[in-house]
């Protein structure tokens, strides 16, 4: 989904964001409001919970929300891999992925708990929990994505941009 979308140059930057922030909205309150988590759909982080219970100044908070950003840009593929993997393989094999994507949604899982980032938390909890459902796992990945990139759209604008401009290479 937001690693497929394309960045049009002929319109501004803040116009994009705004673009893309409406397409991520639009796939979290999808994914949300089929389960029973729906006021979930309209979630907006707030960085005063992990100040006041973590003892963290904002500006370490922002720096650590980047950080994750960045990650969650990164494993889209790795997740998407690992769903295409256990589609196609049986016995053994289906099992090693579907432990592959609970490790990789259980790494995630840790940052997003210290960070408070309740709406990722519920996401990866169930990438790590419902393992029958491979469509709903897939939209739980467009999910993720969508919600990082609502925690800070100038940022994930600057990664998605770097991303597509690395693809060139």
């Amino acid at each position: 989904m937001l690693n497929r979308i394309t960045i049009d140059n002929a319109i501004s930057k803040e116009d994009n964001i705004a673009s893309i922030l409406k397409i991520s909205e639009s796939v979290c309150n999808k994914v949300f409001s089929k389960n029973d988590v729906s006021s979930y759909s309209n979630y907006t982080y707030d960085y005063n919970r992990p100040i006041n219970e973590l003892g963290l100044d904002e500006e370490l908070i922002s720096q650590l929300l980047e950080d994750y950003i960045s990650q969650i840009f990164k494993t889209y593929d790795i997740f998407h891999n690992i769903l295409d993997n256990i589609t196609q393989t049986k016995g053994i094999d289906k099992e090693a992925k579907l432990i592959d994507l609970k490790n990789l949604a259980h790494k995630n899982l840790g940052v997003v708990r210290n960070l408070r980032i309740d709406d990722a938390q519920i996401l990866l909890s169930d990438l790590m929990s419902n393992h029958q459902d491979i469509k709903h796992l897939r939209e739980c990945v467009e999910a993720l994505m969508g919600c990082a990139f609502k925690l800070n759209p100038d940022y994930a604008f600057n990664v998605l941009k770097l991303q597509k401009i690395k693809e060139t290479f």
